[in-house]
């Protein structure tokens, strides 16, 4: 994210992240602590196919990208979505309708934390009172303007800091904890 609060340009375009070995390490020991994902229909389609495509020519790619992608191939994987008719990525399933209440019953099913993929969704998830933590890369960069990451909340989440990391390229990383009454 931003240090103005966006997770991608106005384009949609994410190549201004400064993701390297470090950071991707960093985000990888939290996705080994996760069961599996829930992703947005928008962010699955950034996902799918370049994930499984990453694993058909491995040498092509830095270790921390095969990494990834070795585990989030394997991961159980839920889709929001009530305008894709069919999903073709290992262990993924759709959830079209109730999504509050499909979500809730998946993250009790759980035996570890779900991660969520998707800010819209993430709204959706906050206000139902689903979401846990929220962890973030915050970038060395002021975009000015794009899509935002957190927006139209109707009511104000507060959050404790878990953990602060700083990284050699400047990215900052983030866990907070959603303070519950």
């Amino acid at each position: 994210m931003s240090l103005d609060g966006y997770m991608a340009d106005p384009d949609g375009q994410i190549n201004w992240i400064r993701m390297d070995g470090e950071v991707a390490d960093y985000v990888h020991g939290i996705c080994l602590g996760c069961e599996g994902i829930i992703y947005g229909r928008k962010t699955y389609e950034w996902m799918d196919p370049f994930w499984p495509d990453v694993l058909k020519d491995p040498a092509k790619w830095p270790g921390w990208i095969v990494e990834y992608a070795e585990w989030v191939n394997e991961t159980r994987k839920v889709v929001v979505t009530t305008t894709l008719n069919s999903i073709a990525w290992k262990n993924t399933r759709v959830v079209g309708d109730n999504v509050v209440e499909e979500i809730g019953r998946i993250k009790q099913e759980a035996k570890a934390d779900l991660m969520l993929a998707g800010p819209k969704l993430m709204m959706t998830l906050f206000q139902a009172g689903l979401v846990d933590e929220v962890v973030m890369t915050i970038q060395p960069v002021i975009l000015g303007k794009g899509r935002p990451f957190i927006s139209m909340l109707d009511e104000r989440v507060w959050l404790e800091v878990r953990e602060m990391k700083k990284f050699a390229n400047q990215a900052v990383g983030f866990r907070y904890g959603v303070v519950r009454g």
